[in-house]
């Protein structure tokens, strides 16, 4: 399977790359450095949202950083594979090398929302895959659904997504969805990394299963559950006090033991890889 990967140059995402690439044929990577093709409005909001994160959001700020440096330190890095850095993902360019290299699947994982010059080009017998660090339909959007679930007090929701790409923010029909295991004893750093590493790992099986032909769901959310999109506008200063006080206060090892948390984590429907397309995945790689 000839594989095209649309993602920026953060070391999670070259670790992602990575953890790829011995499991199909990588034609070439995109590296976006999301910056919008139009001018974005409610500049001050953005401003004032950046300028509390250096201050109330900060323990946010260094356990993103921290989770970097350590796939830094493992020497992540991207394949040896034709590489084309844009400003923004839908740039022309980007195209012109999708074109070029003739994948069979594109992975899309943390660039910009991907505009419909891309989607029509693909819909002509190839299949776009997004990896969403969030539990779709429950909780979609940005800037990190993880602090999102912190914020909102939903710690049972907190997991990932692989879905197939639609022009809505995280909405496509569902491939796979799994809650990221957790304790309540993690760090912040800890709990990003766990969810950063489960992601890769969900990624990858799905990828794998792909690859091997197996047959793989496309659920309609709808049919699943509503949920909420949240706004990077939306992570101003009270949402990231509520996060930091949600989880000093209750991500704790009694309540991810309590029959709470275990009834609201049983309410949530997720669609991990059948046993059956594992299974198919597991002996194509053999």
């Amino acid at each position: 399977m000839r594989l095209a990967i649309l993602t920026t140059d953060a070391p999670n995402q070259a670790a992602l790359c990575r953890k790829v690439e011995p499991l199909c044929e990588v034609v070439g990577v995109v590296l976006s450095r999301n910056i919008p093709q139009h001018p974005r409005p409610q500049r001050l909001r953005r401003w004032l949202n950046r300028a509390e994160g250096r201050c109330v959001g900060a323990p946010f700020v260094r356990s993103w950083q921290a989770m970097q440096r350590r796939f830094h330190d493992a020497a992540a890095r991207f394949p040896e594979a034709p590489t084309l850095r844009v400003p923004n993902i839908n740039d022309a360019q980007t195209l012109t090398m999708l074109e070029r290299w003739r994948p069979d699947l594109i992975l899309v994982s943390g660039t910009n929302l991907v505009g419909s010059a891309i989607r029509q080009w693909a819909s002509s017998g190839r299949d776009i895959i997004n990896l969403h660090t969030g539990l779709s339909p429950y909780v979609k959007g940005g800037p990190d659904c993880t602090n999102w679930c912190l914020a909102e007090g939903t710690f049972h929701l907190i997991g990932n997504t692989v879905l197939w790409l639609d022009a809505g923010v995280d909405s496509g029909p569902i491939l796979a969805t799994e809650t990221t295991p957790l304790t309540g004893r993690e760090t912040l750093e800890q709990l990003h990394w766990n969810v950063m590493t489960h992601a890769h790992d969900l990624c990858v099986r799905a990828i794998q299963a792909l690859a091997a032909g197996a047959r793989v769901p496309r659920i309609p959310q709808e049919e699943i559950a509503s949920g909420r999109t949240f706004s990077s506008l939306e992570w101003n200063g009270r949402a990231m006090r509520r996060a930091w006080t949600h989880f000093r206060r209750d991500f704790t090892a009694a309540y991810f033991r309590s029959e709470t948390f275990q009834r609201l984590r049983a309410g949530v429907n997720v669609f991990p890889l059948s046993p059956r397309a594992a299974a198919d995945a597991a002996r194509a790689h053999r």
